[in-house]
């Protein structure tokens, strides 16, 4: 049958719920252990002639809960042999001495499984008392039934009446077991109608052998007595010891197997995260691929990258991947903390219980939500340099092992070198001030679209923006305010760039933003845009508010093309230089200007 209530090594929170159980248990302990005490001291002398098979009954029982087996590893049912050994008891042997059985066997049996791990209780005393109590509750219930069919039942003898008789025997021990497990799962909090549900949907089919088991072990014993049983009853427990460990080999075969699809999955999520993330030059995406793929290995709702900026700013870029988002978080200046301690550290950091081992690090942790209480992180390592922090957080405690660091540590590697890539690429190609592209990426790709305008017949269009008065703002509050400035001005401009359009940082406060697939039409209509946002910007300084306006040139493929790129973008540059003449804060077409007869004044000059 199934085996007793296990507690495999848990601790249990002492709420109400478990106090009920726990006098439950201890009250059916006691009430079974002293009935079954009054009971076989009114029959002493009937349980002194039986005590011999009745020990070894008690015996067999306890040995039969130690070698438990599965016949159904996924429906986490244990099975022994203990019913059929009860159920010949109760037939074989004269009441009270299934008394004594229940006694030894719940005793012995509940000690037994104290020795093994696998089934070991937290709360030895009441795991004692409950299966014990159940079991001599069990062998009463048994026993009424063998006083209910009175002489119209003969176990020594293979007749219907005896089959019939052994299956209610059987429904009524089963039945009481069922009560006493079922009232214990209730009282404990647990949800009774799924424990019923699966109880019923599987121990009918794993107990069922008990019956013929018990009416051939009990006709072996009227036959032979004791002496003829215990061989028989000995070789079964045999089959039980030798199930168990073909139970034990197939779990760690699962064990084996599942650690290897896990390495599988691995292997095959790191070649994948090598040719993905190496196939961008942005660290924003690469993170997010990064992010995807360690999602469906790890429990990892949650994770974070810190990369150190480079340049004259200095401080931490970091971004946020939650539900399949990757959101920037606002960047850190450098410093005290978790992420500073991590670059100077540069080693993984593994934290089964944040909560736990809070207080054995040097300074808090990065937490991204309140609930988190799993952590790894481990540092981006390029040439002995630390570059950044990956981190995946988790709300269940124990989430991660050193397995997962060991994986995490490995895709780190990777992680590092293509974020690097990207990193470098970025310093090659962008303004680090302002955050657009630098002026020999603008003409490569300035190139790139007047080759394929020429081979086409498509349209492009190009402006040159220069910043009104800009050396006043330097000339009074500085040029670090200066610098400031221009950055939100950069901001600007790419927050209103479409994805295929290429803004430039052409020096100083003068910009160049190529339109590709833009008419003229299109391009008056961005700039109008662009000079209308910069307008509309405002930066305080103290109690002074600084702001400025923009002036736009803009020239398009083919009508103002003069046949070199150079010419072109003087096109568009002489068409600035209207708008400056013209009054500054407007917007210039190249088309229909003669060209000046003088050199257009620089901004910094002119202003």
């Amino acid at each position: 049958m199934p085996g007793p209530i296990d507690e495999p090594g848990r601790d249990r929170n002492l709420d109400a719920a478990e106090w009920r159980f726990r006098a439950y248990a201890l009250l059916l302990g006691g009430v079974c252990f002293a009935v079954a005490l009054a009971e076989m001291a009114r029959a002493r002398e009937i349980l002194a002639d039986g005590l011999v098979p009745s020990v070894l009954f008690g015996c067999f029982i306890a040995l039969s809960w130690f070698f438990s087996f599965s016949l159904f590893p996924r429906a986490r049912l244990s099975v022994s042999l203990d019913m059929a050994y009860m159920l010949t008891a109760l037939c074989a042997l004269p009441h009270p001495c299934p008394m004594l059985v229940a006694l030894i066997g719940g005793l012995l049996g509940s000690v037994l499984r104290q020795l093994d791990r696998e089934y070991r209780q937290a709360a030895f005393l009441e795991g004692i008392a409950l299966n014990t109590g159940g079991l001599i509750l069990s062998a009463l219930a048994g026993q009424a039934v063998i006083e209910r069919l009175g002489g119209l039942w003969t176990p020594h003898h293979l007749t219907w009446w005896t089959v019939g008789g052994l299956v209610a025997l059987y429904a009524g021990y089963t039945l009481t077991n069922l009560i006493v497990m079922g009232v214990a799962v209730a009282l404990r909090g647990e949800a009774l109608w799924p424990y019923l549900l699966h109880y019923l949907r599987y121990a009918p089919t794993i107990e069922i052998f008990a019956i013929p088991l018990a009416l051939g072990l009990t006709l072996l014993y009227s036959a032979s007595g004791v002496w003829g049983f215990a061989p028989l009853g000995g070789t079964f427990l045999i089959a039980s010891a030798l199930l168990r460990k073909l139970n034990r080999a197939q779990a760690e075969l699962s064990r084996a197997n599942e650690q290897l699809q896990n390495r599988s999955r691995e292997l095959r999520t790191l070649n994948t995260i090598g040719r993905e993330i190496s196939s961008s030059l942005d660290p924003q995406v690469v993170f997010g691929r990064i992010a995807a793929n360690l999602q469906r290995i790890l429990d990892a709702p949650l994770l974070f990258l810190s990369l150190r900026q480079r340049g004259a700013t200095e401080g931490y870029v970091e971004f946020l991947a939650r539900g399949g988002l990757i959101q920037p978080r606002p960047d850190r200046p450098l410093g005290e903390g978790f992420t500073n301690w991590m670059f100077e550290a540069r080693r993984p950091l593994l934290l089964s219980d944040v909560e736990a081992d809070r207080d054995a690090l040097p300074c808090a942790p990065v937490i991204l939500e309140p609930g988190v209480r799993a952590l790894l992180a481990t540092p981006l390592n390029v040439h002995h340099e630390t570059i950044g922090v990956l981190s995946v957080q988790s709300p269940r405690p124990g989430a991660y092992t050193v397995d997962h660091l060991s994986v995490l540590a490995t895709i780190a590697q990777q992680a590092a070198i293509a974020i690097d890539n990207a990193r470098n690429y970025q310093m090659a190609t962008v303004d680090q001030l302002t955050h657009l592209y630098l002026r020999d990426f603008f003409m490569r790709k300035l190139s790139e679209e007047q080759a394929r305008a020429r081979r086409y017949g498509s349209t492009f269009a190009a402006l040159m923006l220069d910043l009104d008065r800009f050396k006043t703002i330097n000339d009074h509050q500085g040029h670090l305010t200066g610098d400031r400035f221009l950055r939100r001005v950069g901001d600007v401009i790419l927050d209103s760039m479409r994805a295929a359009d290429v803004p430039c940082r052409w020096g100083g406060e003068e910009f160049c933003v190529l339109l590709p697939e833009t008419d003229s039409e299109g391009a008056l209509a961005i700039a109008e845009r662009l000079r209308a946002r910069v307008a509309e910007l405002e930066m305080r300084v103290g109690d002074l508010k600084i702001r400025t306006t923009l002036s736009v040139g803009i020239a398009c493929y083919p009508q103002d093309d003069p046949g070199t790129l150079a010419g072109f973008l003087e096109r568009a540059d002489r068409a600035l230089y209207a708008a400056k003449q013209a009054g500054r804060d407007r917007v210039v077409m190249a088309a229909g200007l003669e060209p000046p007869g003088a050199e257009p004044e620089s901004e910094s000059a002119t202003g």
